[in-house]
């Protein structure tokens, strides 16, 4: 588990959630995944993560730490559209890539590429 640091708490009442900032240790290692994150904070604000939205991370370039941007919801019901549709494509952009990946692995190489332009 990460070292975290909760560094700002507000409460929004209007949104229904709370905005809250901290701070991961992670010297020496590359800027966590929200996947790394998430059991973190799920023990430190003593809620689910369904109910945890990571909104950005960010990482001074030297710095072995980043600044988390998350929301917290008291309930599923106070959850906005807004953040399920956010949610949803970066789970399908990381699913897309993982299938270009794939893709590339099972493509022909750029010689085998060329000589089929060529005779076509």
């Amino acid at each position: 588990m990460m070292s975290l640091k909760i560094i700002e708490h507000r409460k929004n009442s209007l949104m229904k959630r709370d905005e809250i900032r901290a701070v991961v240790e992670h010297a020496g290692k590359p800027t966590p995944r929200r996947e790394d994150i998430m059991p973190s904070l799920e023990s430190v604000l003593k809620t689910t993560s369904d109910l945890i939205f990571i909104d950005k991370i960010f990482t001074e370039k030297g710095k072995g730490q980043s600044i988390v941007k998350l929301f917290v919801y008291g309930s599923k019901e106070d959850i906005h559209k807004q953040e399920l549709e956010r949610a949803g494509k970066r789970k399908g952009k990381k699913e897309a890539k993982a299938g270009e990946a794939e893709e590339k692995k099972e493509a022909p190489g750029h010689e085998e590429h060329k000589e089929a332009k060529e005779k076509a």
